[in-house]
This record gives structure tokens, sequence and C-alpha cells, in this order.
């Protein structure tokens, strides 16, 4: 049976614990107990990836948090060892209500997604790249960001793409930047969205990467921004996307 979590090595441990199996997404399971849910990578995906990954989520929430955006509360990653012997787990508030698994939904809960992502770029930070656990960055530019993503792409890509990157105008500081707009990420409760979920490795980068994320990966989504992302710059990001996980 696809995505059966009692073939994990932590099923039994976990259900005699009280803990239910829940939800499930492509690299993790979900099981609740009360309140709270906890986020286990599926054994197959149990690498030091996917653990930085729960420590970045942790330290992304807790700063759209601090400026008051209505994502979910992670209380605690816990290390190997902590809560299971060999795997790092996330532990988080359960939030009821609706979730949109579809691209094509509604446009009013599109919307409000949207929204939320930009304005989350108005949180700014002080270096550019992916977030790391401690909520940082590494490049001391935008450009220097780009060039090093575009080291993934392949060589004629890669010519091409570093050509348009030198043209590009000065970020002079780096916005908080969601890399995935998958609807699944937003919960909604009757027509009003009431947090978002799983904001897994954001980038600081320029907040119109954003509209590359959404041009690359969501065309319902980007049909409503409007001329805002309709520009060179949005184009090359668009191309760029895909490779920022590939480093």
């Amino acid at each position: 049976m696809t995505n059966d979590p009692r073939s994990e090595p932590y099923y039994d441990y976990l259900t005699q614990s009280g803990y239910q199996f829940f939800n499930y997404s492509e690299k993790h399971y979900i099981f609740e107990k009360g309140k709270r849910v906890i986020k286990v990578a599926k054994n197959i995906y149990n690498n030091a990836a996917t653990d930085e990954s729960y420590y970045i989520e942790k330290a992304a929430h807790e700063l759209l948090l601090f400026y008051h955006f209505p994502v979910v509360k992670i209380y605690n990653v816990y290390s190997k060892g902590d809560f299971l012997e060999d795997f790092v787990v996330l532990e988080e508030e359960k939030v009821d209500g609706k979730i949109y698994y579809k691209k094509d939904c509604e446009n009013k809960f599109l919307t409000q997604a949207l929204h939320l992502m930009q304005n989350a770029t108005s949180t700014k930070g002080k270096k550019f790249g992916m977030m790391d656990k401690d909520g940082r960055a590494k490049f001391s530019s935008w450009k220097e960001c780009l060039y090093s993503v575009a080291e993934n792409m392949p060589e004629d890509e890669r010519k091409s793409c570093c050509r348009n990157i030198e043209t590009l105008p000065e970020v002079k500081e780096p916005s908080f930047v969601f890399t995935d707009c998958n609807m699944a990420n937003f919960v909604f409760s009757g027509n009003s969205l009431i947090k978002a979920i799983d904001v897994e490795r954001p980038l600081w980068g320029d907040p119109s990467f954003l509209y590359g994320v959404i041009k690359s990966r969501n065309p319902y989504l980007y049909a409503l921004i409007g001329k805002e992302a309709e520009s060179e710059i949005v184009d090359l990001y668009a191309k760029i996307y895909p490779y920022i996980f590939c480093g």
C-alpha cells in the first residue's frame, strides 16, 4: 500500500505511545496526539538533509511568528535519540482546518496564500542565500548567491544564466522569500486562511524571486499577481528556481 506508515521502524512505538497516524507528505509521516502533531521522515528519506530541514523550518516559523505572521508554532525539534532512536522529530501545534491540495482551488484561497507570501518579503535579513538552521544566510550579495545556484545548471544554460545575472540591478537588502508555494502548506477555516505550515528552506533574497518560484510552480497563483510579475527578471528567476536545492 502506498504511503503506509506501518512499515516504518517507529510505527509500533508511536502507536503504543498514544500517537495516531494523521497524514503524510512526499518525505514525511505525520502523527497526532492531543493538540500536537509530530513529523518524522520516511525511512528512505532519513538523512542529514531532511534532519537539517526540520531545524530550518523551526527557525523560519519562529522568525515569522516574531513578526506576527500566521504560521503554526513549532514546539521542538528533537535530535536523534531524544524522541526516537534513529530519527529527528519535529513537534508542532495541531491546526484543525481545510487544506486545498489542488493548485487550481478557488481564487479566494489562492489570493490569501499569495498575500501572505508577498507580505513575508517585508521581513529583512543581513545576508543572501538559503536560510540555515540559525535563520541566517552566507552570501554577501544577491548576485553571489545566484551565481552559486547557476553552478548547478547544465553548462549551456549556466553560461546564458550568468550573463543575465550580471545585468541584474543590485539588491541592497535581503528579503524573506518562500520557496514553496504548494497550496497544501496553507490551512483555512471557512473562507479564511488561518495558518501556514511547513515553511521549509526559505531564501533570503530579492523579493521578486517569489514570483519566479510561483511562475515555475503554480500557474494559477501566477495569474493572480499582475504586471509586477511580468518581467525578464522574473523569467530568469523562474529558470533558476529549480536548481536552488541542488547544491
